[in-house]
């Protein structure tokens, strides 16, 4: 491997794993890790993260064997150029564009703001972090897998870069999954449901479009939702253990006498 690759690879294993890892450990004692509720949700996130990780090491090594593009990848792309439809395929730009940079980078700011303004400043900060961290991903193992892209004459739209993973399917799956996470608990329960379903169709829709419009192969866009969906896992279970530490930016119930006229009785106390 040359030693620009190892830096990059190095790198990325420090983005994807190092540093959400020391997050948790600092957000586990925070919220108190001799209690098993906690112990299990940090343990159960490392354990789902460690198996996408995993998931998308083993498909990577699949595609770069070439058994990936002879027996899925191939017949994918041509299955959907066959089959492309009018309506289909503005559907499909649509979906490209609500999946696009720019419009998570926009949903992101948002997101950011509405916490920030309500005071949830820990949750804006996770939701950034992630949001970025899920961008700086794309661009390292696009330019450490170095994969090309379909052929130009199969593309609707024509796309440059590397292809392998893509960033569509990465990053929608970060970006939508950790704003849903971030709203669950304070919807209705059937409320919570559709979030989900609403969530996972249009993360299914996003990688749908990137292999309709032949900007990446079958294979890309699993390597994303697998890469993204540990990244999510993190940001999730730091969710997770926040909801059960102390929130800083609230007074805690000591600082504030319960009744006001306990109050006042004390402070005459005191001044005797």
């Amino acid at each position: 491997m040359p030693s620009t690759d190892l830096f990059l690879a190095s790198s990325l294993v420090l983005l994807a794993c190092v540093l959400p890892a020391s997050l948790l450990t600092l957000l586990a004692r925070r919220a108190g890790w001799g209690n098993g509720a906690v112990r299990r949700t940090v343990w159960t996130g490392a354990l789902i993260a460690f198996v996408l990780l995993i998931g998308q090491a083993a498909v990577v090594i699949w595609v770069e064997a070439g058994a990936a593009r002879a027996s899925v990848d191939q017949a994918a792309l041509d299955w959907v150029v066959a089959n492309r439809d009018g309506w289909e395929t503005g559907f499909a730009i649509v979906l490209a564009a609500i999946g696009g940079t720019a419009a998570l980078t926009v949903l992101t700011c948002a997101a950011v703001l509405v916490l920030g303004y309500l005071g949830h400043w820990q949750r804006a900060l996770l939701v950034a972090g992630a949001s970025a961290g899920s961008g700086l991903l794309v661009i390292g193992f696009k330019n450490l897998y170095d994969r090309n892209r379909p052929p130009r004459v199969d593309q609707l739209i024509h796309y440059g870069g590397h292809s392998l993973p893509s960033g569509h399917a990465l990053g929608s799956i970060v970006v939508f999954g950790v704003l849903a996470a971030a709203a669950l608990p304070v919807l209705r329960r059937t409320a919570q449901v559709w979030v989900v379903a609403a969530t996972a169709a249009l993360v299914l829709l996003v990688g749908w479009c990137r292999v309709y419009l032949g900007a990446h192969w079958a294979t890309d866009v699993l390597t994303g939702w697998l890469l993204g969906g540990a990244w999510l896992t993190f940001a999730v279970t730091a969710l997770a253990l926040m909801s059960r530490a102390p929130d800083p930016d609230v007074p805690a119930e000591s600082d504030a006498p319960a009744d006001p006229r306990q109050a006042g009785a004390d402070t005459a106390e005191a001044s005797r």
